[in-house]
């Protein structure tokens, strides 16, 4: 039996990727940025590290770097067990040998990702009184986040967003919260 070399099959990074095409196309891409996947769909953010929630190569790892895949191009890729990292995209392979290749997107503006997860990281400082979340999100960042099961939440300055950090992984999620 042959081993597994794609993402892990149940990070489901896509779904914390906006389905809204046209309003914000840029959401709807999963980025991959010095070791780390990116997704938004502007409500939670996820940052995952490649190094922990894949199996690719440093190499391959290297090759991701300022690279984007849409979202349904990157759930499309979990199902192959086989998947290497090229130049161009990703190059999944078949059991007979044939190849489907999933190439990498154009994507023109993306957030600076690493600017809004400082911002939310500053530790809460005032009383907490009342919080409204979607409750959807949970369960969109509970796909989306490696290691979700070992997390801790923790609330951002200014009650703003949840931090969701794994204890045991550098993967981070951002939840955002809506005013009262």
């Amino acid at each position: 039996m042959k081993t597994r070399h794609n993402f892990n099959r149940c990070l489901r990074m896509d779904l914390a990727c906006s389905r809204n095409y046209y309003f914000r196309p840029a959401f709807s891409y999963i980025h991959f940025k010095d070791g780390y996947a990116y997704a938004s769909d502007t409500h939670i953010l996820v940052k995952n590290n490649l190094s922990e929630c894949s199996t690719f190569t440093d190499e391959e790892i290297e090759k991701l770097d300022g690279k984007f895949i849409g979202s349904k191009a990157y759930k499309s890729i979990l199902s192959y067990d086989m998947v290497q990292v090229t130049d161009m995209g990703f190059e999944c392979i078949l059991y007979d040998n044939q190849k489907v290749i999933y190439p990498f997107s154009e994507v023109y503006k993306y957030p600076e990702m690493e600017n809004v997860i400082s911002e939310h990281l500053k530790e809460s400082t005032e009383g907490i009184t009342k919080l409204r979340i979607d409750p959807s999100f949970f369960s969109k960042i509970e796909k989306a986040l490696f290691n979700f099961e070992y997390a801790y939440m923790q609330l951002s300055e200014g009650n703003k967003s949840l931090l969701v950090k794994s204890k045991d992984s550098d993967s981070i999620g951002i939840i955002m919260l809506k005013s009262i």
